[in-house]
């Protein structure tokens, strides 16, 4: 039987130049090939393989050279490190359910804590600016209360954010009224709670079921309420179509899915970072010099 020609004669003009390499083992002093590993530079590109994994990174520019490579990897940032990899990114289901919790408090803890914008100020020892203390821009019912108590303002001019009632209409008639189910129809309630609404409206075992004049809808206003709450986008957020899915109930027009090199992926890349740190430390290679 004769074997398929795979090459189809594409190397035959082919001639063999030798390739410039260096490479430097690691392990332990007692010499134990627990976590040992390789590093591997040739034009263009670093390689890491053995007891803790393998990874390679690719980058003709930044690499032509072993000085330049060792350089280039022992002050890179992490991220940037995997991006010259074939890496590819994970959903983050923690993340992701973080993101919209957060999403759904910041608005709340604006109303209740005030709004602070940055200040930067100039060192004068650097003459660089560097952050400030966060200066106060809007008052929160924190800041109202207070003041309220030092009899600066009247208490019809505190917002309490914490006032969220039953309107009294005939239900049966306003859902004769339009075909859309809006909770402002049957509540009122501060502006900052909307984002929770919407979740509770959008998550299973809560309002995903019901209408917005469901009773239990008030109780977002409980914390050991809003705490079941996000544990329910933990879970929901389990599965990356799960996450999708409560974000396109919540009316997300970008979904902010988010995704992240794996654990094992910064371990590989920081180990490279630091065997070229150490080859600059050891002398094998000098210290880049700094622009003048």
């Amino acid at each position: 039987m004769t074997e398929k020609n795979y090459l189809r004669n594409d190397l035959d003009t082919h001639v063999m130049t030798e390739s410039k390499s260096r490479s430097f083992n690691f392990r332990r002093a007692d010499g134990s090939s627990f976590y040992f590993f390789k590093i591997t530079w040739s034009a263009g590109e670093i390689s890491l393989c053995g007891d803790i994994g393998r990874i390679v990174l690719h980058d003709n520019y930044a690499m032509p050279t072993f000085e330049s490579a060792v350089q280039w990897a022992s002050d890179s940032e992490l991220d940037y490190l995997l991006g010259k990899s074939d890496a590819k990114k994970e959903y983050n289901a923690e993340k992701t359910a973080d993101f919209i919790i957060r999403d759904a408090n910041a608005p709340v803890i604006e109303d209740l804590n005030g709004v602070y914008e940055p200040t930067y100020i100039k060192c004068p020892q650097t003459g660089k600016y560097v952050r400030g203390t966060p200066r106060l821009r809007f008052d929160g019912m924190r800041q109202e209360k207070q003041k309220l108590r030092r009899g600066e303002i009247e208490e019809w001019q505190v917002d309490d954010i914490y006032v969220f009632e039953k309107k009294s209409h005939d239900l049966s008639i306003m859902r004769l009224v339009g075909s859309d189910d809006c909770p402002n129809r049957y509540w009122s309630f501060f502006d900052c709670w909307e984002k929770w609404v919407k979740l509770w409206k959008s998550l299973k075992d809560f309002g995903l079921d019901s209408d917005y004049s469901n009773d239990r809808l008030k109780n977002i206003l409980k914390s050991s309420y809003r705490a079941n709450m996000r544990q329910a986008v933990y879970d929901t957020c389990v599965f990356e179509d799960d996450a999708a899915a409560l974000m396109c109930r919540l009316g997300y027009d970008d979904f902010p899915i988010i995704y992240e090199y794996s654990f094992t992926h910064y371990r590989l890349a920081s180990a490279i970072r630091w065997a070229c740190q150490r080859l600059i430390a050891d002398g094998v290679v000098p210290a880049e010099r700094e622009a003048a």
